[in-house]
């Protein structure tokens, strides 16, 4: 079933220390992955508490997606989207400055 999104998967429910690596291995086994990013805090750089897979192949995503309630990353289950947009840079990610109160 084809899809108009992009050939990442948007992975959510993991824990902060978890590395690249813990969440590749799950998906390997779906086709080749390109890339495999978890965002971190600015400010504590500690996961954000998702993170992103992406196939070279829309088919290998789809079928990591239509398998996502098998796929158990250290343990616990998690929640896999496919992500849409494209991918913030590290600039776009800081939050914004707050305005200061005119005195």
């Amino acid at each position: 079933m084809a899809r108009d999104f992009t050939c990442s998967l948007h992975v959510s429910r993991i824990g902060k220390g978890l590395k690249t690596n813990d969440l590749k291995a799950p998906f390997e086994k779906f086709g080749r992955i390109k890339d495999v990013y978890i965002p971190l805090d600015f400010h504590t750089k500690e996961s954000r508490g998702f993170g992103y897979v992406e196939y070279y192949n829309r088919d290998d995503a789809e079928a990591a997606y239509d398998s996502r309630k098998d796929i158990i990353v250290l343990g616990k289950p998690v929640a896999i989207e496919f992500a849409r947009g494209q991918r913030k840079s590290s600039r776009e990610m800081r939050p914004k400055p707050q305005p200061q109160p005119q005195l």
